[in-house]
């Protein structure tokens, strides 16, 4: 019963009061996701150039209730509050309360001499050295995290690699509040929704008080829901205060719309500022990272590409820089992959002739990805296709994250070839809603044994 109230929720776009039919690719390309992803309820809006050209809500937000979802429902958007909190910084270094080049010590003058060696934008995206496992207590705070941080010795030298994690977000949000003298949501508040109207966006500033979860009252807030054994089950992830510079803000789609449009028409930062947000770091040997300035920065279809999701796809949003493009996708199902955005991205942008594939020289091993994966779409495990080395390969494509990216991605199609990189075999699998390179090593025997995306 549960599942086919989902399939048809996820073929009806309710669309600003209009009757619930598919009116354009966009609303096809949502609703068959849905379908395809067991996805309750979802929402989306197009930014361009300034000017809202679509805002879509589709769905469900709570099934317990029946309660659809709306322009104004409000989703956990996970690691995409990143983008607020690169902004924010910005912000501060406007107002010259802070450079992105400070060395740490300069804002905790008790911190090891490690610490003079990183710079606050290595905070922001990411290559700070700083390590993600900390010990003691006080792990629960901000303050109690920054001195964790401090105890603990470097994970690597900074600016030498990039490495996702908690702990640059925590230490980071402590200077920004060191700075203004105000805390993160204080800040969100004054210098970005109350100026902009977004009414429908913050913290629940949620806590534990032993076996009880306190937390603010949020109208209008989408349940999250997992897709797990055959079925939907709730599936929300507790996001601790002391980590809302990295996680845990709640926005509708109209709210990010609205945003986005202000962005494009200079009302939220100087244009130097957003060159800032969207650069990716320089690694050594003239590589770069995949981070700007809390932003995510990449290419797609051939052109540079930033924003970030989270959840990992309670939220994404792809900007086009370029083209002051922005796609926002909000959804309600945890156990997704980020794909929306960017299959509604492709149909503005140009299409991007493949990267020629060159002659297999170990075709053992390209059939064995492709029994892999198609194993996996089918929500299975082909063992024979991973040599005794690879469990962990195999174990990470079992995993319900990976195995719902490829499932909705839908039917491989083929898997070439492309050339080695740094030992690894770079392999296109073409999927029939989107192709992905992974890197894959194997035995002798051609039986897999790492393998993972690009």
């Amino acid at each position: 019963m549960r599942e086919s109230l989902i399939g048809m929720l996820a073929c009806a776009a309710v669309v600003a009061g209009a009757p619930p039919a598919a009116a354009d690719p966009v609303d096809d390309i949502v609703g068959s996701q849905m379908a395809i992803s067991h996805i309750p309820g979802a929402a989306v809006a197009i930014v361009d150039h300034g000017r809202v050209v679509k805002i879509a809500s589709y769905g469900m937000a709570n099934l317990e209730w029946s309660a659809p979802v709306g322009p104004d429902t409000r989703f956990q958007l996970a690691s995409a509050t990143k983008i607020f909190t690169g902004v924010l910084l910005m912000k501060l270094v406007e107002e010259g309360k802070l450079s992105l080049d400070d060395p740490l010590t300069r804002w905790f003058p008790e911190a090891p001499a490690a610490w003079s060696e990183i710079r606050v934008r290595q905070l922001a995206n990411h290559t700070s050295g700083l390590a993600d496992q900390l010990e003691g207590t006080g792990l629960d705070t901000v303050e109690g995290t920054v001195a964790a941080a401090m105890k603990a010795p470097l994970a690597y030298t900074p600016g030498t690699e990039a490495r996702y994690g908690l702990t640059d977000f925590t230490v980071l949000r402590a200077i920004m509040e060191k700075v203004s003298g105000r805390t993160l949501p204080e800040l969100l508040r004054q210098e970005i929704t109350g100026p902009l109207g977004l009414t429908n966006t913050g913290f629940a500033m949620a806590n534990e008080y032993g076996p009880v979860r306190v937390a603010d009252i949020i109208p209008k807030r989408a349940s999250v829901y997992g897709w797990r054994d055959g079925q939907l089950s709730t599936s929300d992830f507790f996001f601790a205060p002391q980590g809302y510079g990295a996680g845990g803000l709640y926005s509708s789609v109209s709210d990010l719309a609205r945003f986005f449009a202000s962005l494009d028409a200079g009302r939220v930062l100087k244009r130097d500022s957003i060159t800032e947000l969207e650069t990716p770091a320089k690694l050594p040997g003239g590589k770069t990272s995949g981070f700007g300035v809390g932003w995510v920065a990449r290419k797609h279809r051939g052109v540079p590409v930033v924003g970030h999701s989270g959840g990992p796809a309670l939220s994404d949003i792809l900007r086009v820089e370029d083209r002051q493009l922005t796609v926002i996708a909000l959804t309600n199902q945890q156990v997704f992959f980020p794909l929306i955005a960017e299959q509604i991205a492709d149909t503005m942008l140009p299409a991007q002739p493949p990267e020629p594939a060159v002659a297999d020289d170990q075709p053992a091993l390209t059939a064995n990805v492709r029994r892999a994966f198609v194993s996996a779409g089918k929500g299975a495990v082909d063992s024979q296709a991973f040599a005794v080395e690879g469990k962990r390969a195999s174990a990470a494509l079992a995993d319900p994250f990976n195995r719902a990216m490829i499932e909705g991605m839908g039917p491989l199609r083929e898997v070439t070839f492309l050339g080695s990189s740094g030992g690894e075999r770079r392999l296109r699998a073409a999927f029939s809603r989107k192709d992905m390179v992974w890197l894959a090593t194997g035995d002798a025997q051609g039986r897999i044994v790492r393998l993972h995306p690009e």
